[in-house]
């Protein structure tokens, strides 16, 4: 929520000050850490993209903190990619925020009435690309007002964009009507919302997201399991209890070519086979990006190249939990913000 509040602060703030395109950019960027220090120290316990930065620069200051678009100064390795430029830009134009009849009302009585922001804002505009400012911590209390939760016109406004959908709203309207929904885990959100729709089009998503992720999950379980150890030979694999309970009867109703291919894999009554079909599949996946593959079939078996992200659970279902979640508990989380 906050990431679009800051959206919408900068964009109001472009044309009050008259910021062309390119530097609206450089200026976004300096005006997301301010906001990442007003958020740390309004509410330590909130996370967002680059909190480990700011809470360590934000300790190790004294009294002032320093903001530029210089990547010491930045909050995240590359803030522009992994930030909120590169995470919501996108997805903030097609929602139209800028050309609702509300937009101007809202963020402008917000912001005009905040003399120290203002100042601040008007420092910040006057700096080159990589020029440093400089904001005092005890400036920051002044900005934790333009972060509190949306009320009235400015909560009908983010209702508008962030909780529509492409089915008339029946998202929306569902969980308006069945608060209890919001609490359901993600299989039996997605049984119960297919239960209660007579839309098509949401009817047809929800199916394709099941299955999907009824597919990909256990896959995923399987893969991440085999990072656990650099070598693995065929015998091991064949009698693994794990990889034998990741193997499930899955709908391909609805499913591409790709994710059909890799259905057949659970499908397999071989683990061997299962995991010699991921393997193939990380190559080819590999192949295309330009990088080595993760895992590699050899004489001797499976060798492991690549142990990030290595995992292993005892008490997986595919048939319960999931990995993905396709955007539905953004929604959900939005829709709990928003709602009184």
């Amino acid at each position: 929520m906050k990431d679009f509040q800051i959206l919408c602060i900068a964009h109001y703030l472009k044309e009050r000050f008259d910021i062309d395109d390119a530097n609206f950019e450089s200026f976004f960027i300096r005006l997301e850490q301010v906001m990442a220090y007003t958020r740390y120290e309004r509410d330590k316990e909130e996370g967002f993209n680059g909190i480990d930065k700011v809470r360590r620069v934000y300790e190790n200051s004294n009294k002032e903190l320093k903001v530029s678009s210089s990547l010491s100064d930045q909050i995240l390795s590359n803030q522009k990619a992994y930030g909120i430029w590169g995470k919501y830009t996108r997805p903030f134009s097609d929602m139209h925020f800028t050309s609702d009849s509300s937009f101007i009302e809202v963020f402008e009585s917000k912001i005009e009435r905040n003399n120290e922001f203002i100042k601040q804002v008007s420092k910040l505009k006057k700096k080159e690309k990589d020029q440093t400012s400089v904001i005092s911590k005890g400036k920051l209390r002044f900005f934790y007002d333009l972060l509190e939760k949306p009320e009235q016109t400015e909560k009908e406004l983010f209702t508008t964009k962030l909780l529509d959908d492409t089915c008339n709203k029946e998202l929306f309207q569902m969980f308006a009507s069945n608060k209890e929904l919001l609490n359901l885990s993600f299989y039996d959100l997605l049984q119960a919302l297919s239960s209660r729709t007579n839309n098509d089009k949401l009817q047809y998503a929800l199916q394709l997201i099941y299955n999907t992720e009824k597919v990909l999950s256990p896959l995923n379980r399987v893969f991440r399991y085999l990072q656990t150890q650099s070598f693995w030979k065929q015998e091991e694999i064949e009698k693994n209890s794990f990889i034998d309970s990741c193997r499930i009867e899955v709908d391909t109703t609805l499913l591409d070519d790709t994710p059909k291919q890799l259905a057949s894999l659970l499908k397999n009554d071989s683990n061997w086979e299962l995991v010699v079909g991921l393997t193939r599949r990380n190559e080819e996946v590999s192949l295309k990006r330009g990088s080595a593959p993760w895992i590699q079939q050899n004489a001797a078996g499976i060798e492991v190249n690549h142990f990030e992200g290595a995992s292993f659970s005892r008490n997986y279902d595919p048939t319960l939990h999931n990995d993905n979640y396709y955007f539905l508990n953004t929604y959900v989380s939005l829709f709990k913000q928003l709602d009184n």
